[in-house]
């Protein structure tokens, strides 16, 4: 695949990162000389088996690791020499965050919970509550906004967490297995919303999923092995993706 990328639209610029981990004094590579990058406006799913470091790359693109080695940019700035307090600014106002567990706040309400982000950071609790309604507006939940999360579907759970993700009006969204807690009709329905949102927000979305019907809607695919890129490329029409598949990498 050619993965050229016109610097005005690029996200995220991953380049040689490698994370080692030592357990009973042992070094595991969880990650090893791995690089790309996303453009603006592209759906990157990431697949691989369980353990292959998945997970940990989504960490270290959202700043909550740091990589042994190598560096990451995020629109443009490079996440090492960050202190912890401006990690935090760059993840609160840069990187929407989109977990399997929705990870809302029972006691408070839907908008509230959208809101929270905002008040975090100092937004007046008017300003973040039409920031809110906007948000939800956009994942078409306008109908909920009193509702605790606890009255809610699981897809629905779900979209309230991708709107808490877009309130701060991100460059990226990183999602963890999304789609995880969710049957083949909502699952599917979050993944069609995500790309849309992509396009219609000029935002980057990176997916970490075990789910093949997300990799099939995704712009690009890439997949890792034993902490390396074995596939990076477009899901389901190329043959490449097709034998890794077959091959049963990706289950």
């Amino acid at each position: 695949m050619d993965t050229s990328i016109d610097s005005r639209t690029e996200i995220v610029d991953v380049r040689h990162i490698s994370k080692t981990f030592v357990f009973d004094g042992v070094e595991v590579n969880a990650l090893d000389d791995v690089t790309f990058r996303v453009p603006r406006r592209q759906m990157l799913a990431i697949m691989g088996p369980s353990g292959t470091g998945k997970s940990t790359l989504l960490h270290i693109l959202g700043g909550l690791e740091l990589p042994t080695s190598g560096e990451i940019f995020i629109d443009g700035s490079p996440l090492s020499g960050l202190s912890d307090v401006e990690l935090t600014l760059m993840r609160r106002r840069k990187i929407g965050f989109v977990f399997q567990s929705f990870n809302l706040l029972p006691s408070l309400s839907v908008v509230d919970n959208v809101t929270l982000p905002l008040i975090l950071d100092g937004i007046s609790r008017h300003e973040a509550f039409e920031k809110a309604r906007e948000a939800l507006r956009q994942v078409d939940l306008l109908h909920r906004l009193q509702h605790p999360p606890t009255r809610l579907s699981g897809g629905e759970q779900q979209r309230v967490a991708i709107a808490r993700a877009l309130v701060i009006g991100p460059s990226l969204i990183l999602a963890d297995e999304p789609t995880g807690n969710l049957d083949s009709v909502r699952g599917g329905d979050i993944t069609g919303l995500f790309h849309s949102l992509a396009r219609e927000k000029d935002l980057t979305v990176v997916i970490v999923t075990h789910d093949i019907r997300v990799a099939a809607i995704a712009d690009r695919l890439i997949v890792l092995r034993d902490g390396r890129i074995a596939y990076d490329g477009h899901p389901v029409a190329d043959t490449d993706w097709l034998a890794a598949l077959q091959s049963g990498v990706l289950t």
